[in-house]
């Protein structure tokens, strides 16, 4: 029992680093620096603020803000960019007369907000302002001016950013999403290439197809309603703003959401429990061996013969890692044929999403990142699929068979642990300006 719970540990612990490790960035393009420049202090009244950003950018939800040195928002009078990358917001009047805060939300070509924040003092003073007949208000410390003042750690915290919320929410779907492709994905092809024994054991893992697959419409939905509200700049009631709605629905983000949800509902429906005497299909495990040889053991040894089953005899209880008597393979034929396109719908999302949309030659990019993460949904969602028939198998008294799934896998992960090494070095040298950006 100790050894099972350690095996179990382990393998739950390499599942839970692999999946932080894999969650996508959710944008690509960065601050990269302003006139004036954070804390910086400017002698002469200031008609116009320029931000630099690393990739394109667009203003969305509360856009671009400044809070004034009486405690006061003030939006710019124009907000101009002739490239996306540098913006030049006006202010009329001219900003003086204290410290100034300067708040940006934009989002980048992939539809993702992102935000930031610097601060920076005028010493000119405001011609518009009365004279002062008390201390000024230090920086730090809500102003008394107005009705309604902002405190100015605060602001630059992002305290009272009304889309601070949905982004978070918007990030904790994005990770339900992408437990759902990885578990789904890799299941599926866990159930039609790996697994061969009880029909219980692909009923159980067909079963976990399906939840993935209700997982990702779960994880589409509240990422599609909090990227709604981000882009209507924060209230709930954005949910009803047309606009915002079409902003999102219609970008590349809104895409691969849709996408996702899409695949969802087909890997919800569309995976079938039909199974055959696993001596009378092909096996594809054997195929990839024989082919690539790759996996445990030699291909020239008694246990990988070219049907996968030993030769002069009948399959029985002490043939491992060979075909047992009564094994069952999945059919996954045409009556399953929505799921596997649920499948590719979902690998097909990232089309949409992420550095495949900022960063490189776009389809160039695209393809990379989609066979990286077909590589690692395989991966991840094989491991997690084979610890839990082990782990069934153990809590029902049935023979673990441990020694048959785990060769059979080994050929499977071999290959997509080769598939996610190449394809994440290019993707770095494609989105990694610098190797000091990995850490």
């Amino acid at each position: 029992m100790s050894h099972v719970h350690r095996i179990a540990g382990l393998l739950l612990t390499t599942i839970v680093l692999v999946l932080v490790n894999a969650v996508p960035a959710s944008a690509h393009t960065g601050f990269d620096s302003s006139i004036p420049a954070d804390g910086e202090t400017v002698a002469d009244p200031l008609p116009q603020i320029t931000l630099v950003f690393t990739g394109e950018a667009a203003p969305t939800g509360d856009g671009f803000q400044i809070l004034d040195a009486a405690g006061e928002l003030r939006s710019p009078t124009t907000a101009t960019s002739a490239d996306g990358l540098t913006w030049l917001l006006t202010f009329e009047p001219p900003l003086a007369g204290g410290t100034f805060g300067m708040r940006w939300v934009v989002k980048a070509p992939d539809a993702h907000a992102i935000d930031g924040a610097f601060s920076f003092t005028v010493t000119a003073p405001d011609p518009a302002a009365p004279a002062l007949t008390e201390a000024p208000v230090s920086p730090g410390q809500a102003a008394t001016a107005g009705d309604e003042t902002v405190n100015l750690d605060s602001f630059l915290a992002g305290d009272g950013d009304s889309t601070a919320s949905a982004d978070r929410v918007a990030a904790v779907a994005r990770i339900i999403s992408l437990v759902g492709a990885m578990v789904g994905v890799g299941a599926l092809v866990f159930a039609a290439a790996v697994l061969r024994g009880a029909p219980s054991d692909i009923r159980f893992v067909l079963y976990w197809v399906r939840r993935s697959g209700v997982l990702l419409l779960i994880g589409a939905l509240i990422e599609l309603f909090a990227q709604v509200v981000v882009a209507g700049g924060g209230p709930v009631s954005a949910l009803w703003n047309f606009s915002a709605l079409g902003s999102v629905v219609f970008s590349s983000l809104g895409i691969a959401i849709g996408l996702r949800a899409v695949g969802g509902v087909a890997l919800a429906t569309g995976s079938r429990l039909t199974t055959i005497c696993a001596t009378q299909v092909a096996d594809p495990v054997v195929a990839v061996r024989e082919l690539v040889g790759v996996g445990a053991g030699s291909s020239a040894s008694a246990g990988w013969p070219s049907n996968f089953v030993a030769e002069g005899a009948a399959p029985n209880q002490n043939t491992e890692p060979y075909i047992h008597a009564g094994d069952r393979a999945w059919t996954a034929g045409t009556d399953s044929a929505v799921g596997f396109a649920g499948a590719l719908a979902v690998l097909a999302s990232f089309l949409f999403d992420g550095h495949t949309v900022s960063k490189g030659h776009r389809l160039f990019t695209s393809l990379v990142d989609v066979v990286h993460v077909a590589g690692a949904a395989v991966w991840v969602g094989g491991v997690i699929m084979l610890a839990s028939v082990l782990w069934r198998r153990h809590r029902r008294d049935h023979e673990l068979r441990a020694l048959q799934l785990a060769v059979r896998f080994s050929v499977v992960a071999s290959g997509a642990l080769a598939v996610v090494g190449v394809a994440g070095l290019i993707l770095a040298y494609i989105v990694l300006d610098s190797p000091a950006e990995l850490w």
